[in-house]
Protein backbone atom coordinates (compact mmCIF):
# COMPACT_ATOMS: atom_id res chain seq x y z
CA UNK A 1 0.00 0.00 0.00
CA UNK A 2 0.63 3.58 -0.57
CA UNK A 3 1.57 6.08 1.74
CA UNK A 4 -1.10 7.85 3.13
CA UNK A 5 -1.11 11.48 2.32
CA UNK A 6 -3.57 14.18 3.78
CA UNK A 7 -5.00 16.18 5.80
CA UNK A 8 -6.51 15.19 11.35
CA UNK A 9 -3.17 8.66 25.32
CA UNK A 10 0.27 9.73 26.80
CA UNK A 11 3.86 8.88 27.63
CA UNK A 12 4.31 7.00 30.45
CA UNK A 13 7.39 4.66 31.15
CA UNK A 14 5.52 1.90 29.32
CA UNK A 15 4.60 1.62 25.38
CA UNK A 16 1.20 0.37 25.88
CA UNK A 17 0.35 3.18 28.29
CA UNK A 18 1.84 4.95 26.19
CA UNK A 19 -0.73 4.57 23.65
CA UNK A 20 -3.42 5.21 26.53
CA UNK A 21 -3.87 8.60 26.40
CA UNK A 22 -3.75 10.72 29.52
CA UNK A 23 -6.85 13.17 31.16
CA UNK A 24 -6.18 15.89 32.55
CA UNK A 25 -6.56 14.25 36.22
CA UNK A 26 -3.01 12.48 35.26
CA UNK A 27 -0.92 15.84 35.42
CA UNK A 28 -2.52 17.77 38.30
CA UNK A 29 -27.41 15.88 24.76
CA UNK A 30 -27.66 15.43 21.74
CA UNK A 31 -30.25 18.02 20.60
CA UNK A 32 -32.10 15.46 17.76
CA UNK A 33 -32.07 11.89 18.08
CA UNK A 34 -29.73 10.64 15.19
CA UNK A 35 -31.27 7.88 12.46
CA UNK A 36 -29.66 5.88 10.04
CA UNK A 37 -30.16 7.58 7.38
CA UNK A 38 -28.97 10.92 9.31
CA UNK A 39 -25.49 10.03 10.12
CA UNK A 40 -22.88 11.83 8.74
CA UNK A 41 -19.58 9.67 7.87
CA UNK A 42 -16.79 10.82 10.47
CA UNK A 43 -19.24 12.28 12.47
CA UNK A 44 -18.94 12.01 16.33
CA UNK A 45 -21.80 10.15 18.64
CA UNK A 46 -21.95 12.86 20.88
CA UNK A 47 -22.36 11.48 25.04
CA UNK A 48 -21.98 12.88 28.58
CA UNK A 49 -19.06 10.37 29.33
CA UNK A 50 -16.99 10.52 26.67
CA UNK A 51 -15.32 11.35 23.61
CA UNK A 52 -13.56 10.33 19.99
CA UNK A 53 -17.04 7.63 19.44
CA UNK A 54 -17.42 7.28 15.62
CA UNK A 55 -20.21 6.04 13.94
CA UNK A 56 -18.22 4.31 10.88
CA UNK A 57 -21.89 4.41 8.84
CA UNK A 58 -21.73 6.48 5.71
CA UNK A 59 -18.15 6.20 4.45
CA UNK A 60 -17.91 5.02 1.11
CA UNK A 61 -15.68 2.40 -1.00
CA UNK A 62 -13.71 2.39 -4.06
CA UNK A 63 -16.31 0.16 -6.02
CA UNK A 64 -19.41 2.60 -4.69
CA UNK A 65 -21.29 0.84 -1.61
CA UNK A 66 -21.32 2.44 1.43
CA UNK A 67 -20.70 1.27 5.07
CA UNK A 68 -24.07 0.41 7.07
CA UNK A 69 -24.96 3.50 10.21
CA UNK A 70 -25.21 1.61 13.62
CA UNK A 71 -23.09 -1.51 13.17
CA UNK A 72 -19.48 -0.56 13.26
CA UNK A 73 -18.28 2.13 16.16
CA UNK A 74 -15.03 3.43 16.92
CA UNK A 75 -14.32 4.57 20.21
CA UNK A 76 -11.96 5.47 23.79
CA UNK A 77 -12.63 5.00 27.26
CA UNK A 78 -16.30 4.19 28.36
CA UNK A 79 -15.77 4.11 32.23
CA UNK A 80 -17.66 7.42 32.09
CA UNK A 81 -20.50 6.72 30.61
CA UNK A 82 -24.02 8.26 31.95
CA UNK A 83 -27.00 6.33 31.51
CA UNK A 84 -28.42 8.19 29.22
CA UNK A 85 -25.23 7.57 27.22
CA UNK A 86 -25.55 3.59 27.37
CA UNK A 87 -29.16 3.69 26.91
CA UNK A 88 -28.19 6.34 23.22
CA UNK A 89 -25.50 3.33 22.58
CA UNK A 90 -28.12 0.29 23.22
CA UNK A 91 -31.47 1.67 21.80
CA UNK A 92 -30.45 4.11 18.74
CA UNK A 93 -27.28 2.25 17.87
CA UNK A 94 -28.27 -1.53 18.85
CA UNK A 95 -24.84 -1.75 20.47
CA UNK A 96 -24.37 -5.65 21.08
CA UNK A 97 -20.72 -6.35 21.50
CA UNK A 98 -17.81 -4.45 23.08
CA UNK A 99 -14.61 -5.00 22.72
CA UNK A 100 -11.62 -3.70 24.76
CA UNK A 101 -8.00 -3.31 22.99
CA UNK A 102 -6.74 -2.15 26.48
CA UNK A 103 -4.13 -4.15 28.91
CA UNK A 104 -5.22 -5.82 32.11
CA UNK A 105 -3.59 -2.81 34.09
CA UNK A 106 -5.24 -0.18 31.85
CA UNK A 107 -8.74 -1.97 32.01
CA UNK A 108 -8.77 -2.89 36.36
CA UNK A 109 -7.87 1.08 36.40
CA UNK A 110 -11.25 2.01 34.84
CA UNK A 111 -13.17 -0.94 33.65
CA UNK A 112 -15.96 -0.68 31.27
CA UNK A 113 -19.93 -0.68 32.55
CA UNK A 114 -21.81 -3.91 32.76
CA UNK A 115 -24.36 -3.55 30.03
CA UNK A 116 -27.25 -5.86 29.81
CA UNK A 117 -27.52 -8.00 26.68
CA UNK A 118 -24.20 -6.55 25.48
CA UNK A 119 -21.21 -8.91 24.84
CA UNK A 120 -17.57 -7.83 26.28
CA UNK A 121 -14.73 -8.87 25.14
CA UNK A 122 -11.15 -8.27 26.45
CA UNK A 123 -8.72 -8.16 23.49
CA UNK A 124 -5.55 -6.72 24.90
CA UNK A 125 -3.56 -5.38 21.83
CA UNK A 126 -0.03 -4.68 23.61
CA UNK A 127 1.60 -6.40 26.37
CA UNK A 128 0.92 -5.33 29.58
CA UNK A 129 3.94 -4.39 31.78
CA UNK A 130 2.02 -2.14 34.61
CA UNK A 131 4.59 0.45 33.92
CA UNK A 132 3.45 3.75 36.71
CA UNK A 133 1.61 6.80 34.94
CA UNK A 134 2.01 9.76 37.41
CA UNK A 135 2.49 13.06 36.29
CA UNK A 136 6.61 12.65 37.57
CA UNK A 137 7.20 9.56 35.95
CA UNK A 138 5.62 11.48 32.99
CA UNK A 139 7.54 14.37 32.97
CA UNK A 140 10.86 12.25 33.53
CA UNK A 141 10.16 9.88 30.62
CA UNK A 142 9.66 12.75 28.03
CA UNK A 143 12.58 14.89 29.25
CA UNK A 144 14.95 11.68 28.51
CA UNK A 145 12.80 11.27 25.17
CA UNK A 146 15.02 12.45 22.42
CA UNK A 147 11.62 11.80 19.82
CA UNK A 148 8.85 11.11 21.21
CA UNK A 149 6.85 11.01 18.15
CA UNK A 150 9.10 8.37 16.84
CA UNK A 151 8.03 6.21 19.56
CA UNK A 152 4.73 6.86 18.37
CA UNK A 153 5.95 5.69 14.92
CA UNK A 154 7.50 2.69 16.32
CA UNK A 155 4.74 1.91 18.37
CA UNK A 156 2.45 1.58 15.09
CA UNK A 157 5.29 -0.35 13.41
CA UNK A 158 4.94 -2.94 16.43
CA UNK A 159 1.14 -3.28 15.12
CA UNK A 160 2.01 -5.36 12.58
CA UNK A 161 5.55 -7.18 13.87
CA UNK A 162 4.41 -8.16 17.68
CA UNK A 163 2.82 -10.97 17.95
CA UNK A 164 0.05 -10.23 20.41
CA UNK A 165 -0.88 -7.20 18.31
CA UNK A 166 -1.17 -9.67 15.47
CA UNK A 167 -3.43 -12.16 17.75
CA UNK A 168 -5.43 -9.67 18.72
CA UNK A 169 -6.63 -7.91 15.92
CA UNK A 170 -7.09 -11.59 14.31
CA UNK A 171 -9.77 -11.71 17.35
CA UNK A 172 -11.00 -8.55 16.41
CA UNK A 173 -11.95 -9.67 12.47
CA UNK A 174 -13.42 -12.91 13.90
CA UNK A 175 -15.49 -10.79 16.09
CA UNK A 176 -17.14 -8.61 13.85
CA UNK A 177 -16.98 -11.91 11.15
CA UNK A 178 -19.23 -14.11 13.91
CA UNK A 179 -21.63 -10.84 14.49
CA UNK A 180 -25.04 -11.42 13.61
CA UNK A 181 -26.94 -8.54 15.29
CA UNK A 182 -26.83 -5.02 16.21
CA UNK A 183 -23.62 -3.12 16.37
CA UNK A 184 -19.96 -4.05 17.22
CA UNK A 185 -18.13 -1.07 19.42
CA UNK A 186 -14.18 -1.44 19.72
CA UNK A 187 -12.03 0.97 22.23
CA UNK A 188 -8.71 1.22 23.34
CA UNK A 189 -7.82 4.38 26.23
CA UNK A 190 -7.96 7.57 23.83
CA UNK A 191 -9.58 6.07 20.86
CA UNK A 192 -6.34 7.03 18.62
CA UNK A 193 -3.93 4.00 18.33
CA UNK A 194 -4.67 0.59 19.11
CA UNK A 195 -8.22 2.05 17.72
CA UNK A 196 -7.00 4.04 15.35
CA UNK A 197 -5.30 1.45 13.62
CA UNK A 198 -7.80 -1.32 13.77
CA UNK A 199 -10.42 0.73 12.39
CA UNK A 200 -7.49 1.42 9.35
CA UNK A 201 -7.79 -2.44 8.67
CA UNK A 202 -11.31 -2.33 8.80
CA UNK A 203 -11.84 0.24 6.52
CA UNK A 204 -9.34 -1.41 4.07
CA UNK A 205 -10.69 -4.91 4.19
CA UNK A 206 -14.42 -3.40 3.48
CA UNK A 207 -12.68 -1.16 0.49
CA UNK A 208 -12.36 2.68 1.68
CA UNK A 209 -9.92 4.51 0.10
CA UNK A 210 -6.49 5.48 1.53
CA UNK A 211 -7.23 9.04 1.64
CA UNK A 212 -10.58 8.53 3.51
CA UNK A 213 -8.97 6.16 5.65
CA UNK A 214 -5.96 8.66 6.63
CA UNK A 215 -8.59 11.66 7.21
CA UNK A 216 -10.86 9.32 9.64
CA UNK A 217 -7.43 8.62 11.69
CA UNK A 218 -6.66 12.21 12.03
CA UNK A 219 -10.01 13.24 13.14
CA UNK A 220 -9.21 11.86 17.06
CA UNK A 221 -7.20 15.20 16.70
CA UNK A 222 -10.31 16.96 16.21
CA UNK A 223 -12.70 14.92 18.81
CA UNK A 224 -10.25 15.05 21.27
CA UNK A 225 -8.82 18.56 21.55
CA UNK A 226 -10.13 20.07 24.20
CA UNK A 227 -8.86 17.29 26.38
CA UNK A 228 -5.90 17.07 24.88
CA UNK A 229 -5.65 20.67 25.95
CA UNK A 230 -6.65 20.10 29.29
CA UNK A 231 -3.87 17.85 29.80
CA UNK A 232 -1.34 20.37 28.18
CA UNK A 233 -2.43 22.81 30.16
CA UNK A 234 -2.13 20.81 33.18
CA UNK A 235 0.82 19.63 32.44
CA UNK A 236 2.05 23.63 31.98
CA UNK A 237 1.37 24.19 35.69
CA UNK A 238 3.81 21.75 36.44
CA UNK A 239 6.82 22.38 34.14
CA UNK A 240 7.94 25.22 31.97
CA UNK A 241 10.16 22.54 29.91
CA UNK A 242 9.56 22.78 26.29
CA UNK A 243 11.12 19.74 25.37
CA UNK A 244 8.40 18.06 27.85
CA UNK A 245 5.31 20.39 26.62
CA UNK A 246 6.44 19.49 23.34
CA UNK A 247 6.59 15.40 23.70
CA UNK A 248 3.46 15.48 25.18
CA UNK A 249 1.59 17.40 22.58
CA UNK A 250 3.58 14.70 19.82
CA UNK A 251 2.02 11.94 22.06
CA UNK A 252 -1.38 13.19 22.50
CA UNK A 253 -1.30 13.50 18.39
CA UNK A 254 -2.18 11.54 16.06
CA UNK A 255 -0.03 12.33 13.04
CA UNK A 256 -0.08 10.84 9.57
CA UNK A 257 3.47 9.53 10.21
CA UNK A 258 2.21 7.06 13.10
CA UNK A 259 0.00 5.35 10.76
CA UNK A 260 1.91 5.55 7.61
CA UNK A 261 4.85 2.99 9.36
CA UNK A 262 1.95 1.24 10.07
CA UNK A 263 2.22 0.86 6.78
CA UNK A 264 5.14 1.27 5.80
CA UNK A 265 6.09 -2.03 7.67
CA UNK A 266 2.96 -4.04 6.11
CA UNK A 267 4.09 -2.96 2.91
CA UNK A 268 7.74 -4.02 3.12
CA UNK A 269 6.64 -7.38 5.43
CA UNK A 270 3.73 -8.49 3.31
CA UNK A 271 3.42 -6.34 0.22
CA UNK A 272 0.17 -5.00 0.73
CA UNK A 273 -2.38 -4.38 2.89
CA UNK A 274 -4.81 -7.19 1.01
CA UNK A 275 -1.83 -9.83 1.56
CA UNK A 276 -1.32 -8.45 5.92
CA UNK A 277 -5.05 -9.19 6.09
CA UNK A 278 -5.38 -12.33 4.61
CA UNK A 279 -1.42 -14.02 5.75
CA UNK A 280 -1.06 -11.93 8.69
CA UNK A 281 -4.40 -12.11 9.94
CA UNK A 282 -5.67 -14.97 8.16
CA UNK A 283 -8.25 -13.76 6.58
CA UNK A 284 -9.67 -15.36 3.65
CA UNK A 285 -11.63 -14.52 0.18
CA UNK A 286 -15.10 -15.51 1.75
CA UNK A 287 -14.12 -13.88 5.05
CA UNK A 288 -13.97 -10.48 2.91
CA UNK A 289 -16.69 -11.21 1.06
CA UNK A 290 -18.84 -12.32 4.38
CA UNK A 291 -17.69 -9.01 5.83
CA UNK A 292 -17.94 -6.58 3.12
CA UNK A 293 -21.90 -7.86 3.23
CA UNK A 294 -22.69 -7.76 6.26
CA UNK A 295 -21.30 -3.94 6.69
CA UNK A 296 -21.93 -2.28 3.32
CA UNK A 297 -25.27 -1.69 1.35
Amino acid sequence: MNKFVTVTGVVVVGSSLLLAGCGPSDVNSFAAKQTQTQVKPGGQIKLDGAVNIRDLGGYKTTDGKTIKSHKLIRAAELANLSKSDIKKLTSTYGLAEIIDFRTDSEVKAKPDPVIKNVDYIHDSIMKDNGSSTSAQDMMTSLAKMDNPEQFLIDANKSFVTDQQSIDGYKLFFQELLDNKDGAVLWHCTAGKDRTGFGTALVLAALGVDQKTIMNDYLLSNKYRAAENQKTLDALAKQTDNPKILAGMKAILDVRPSYLNAAFDEIKAKYGSTDAFLKKGLGLTNKDIKTLRKAYLQ
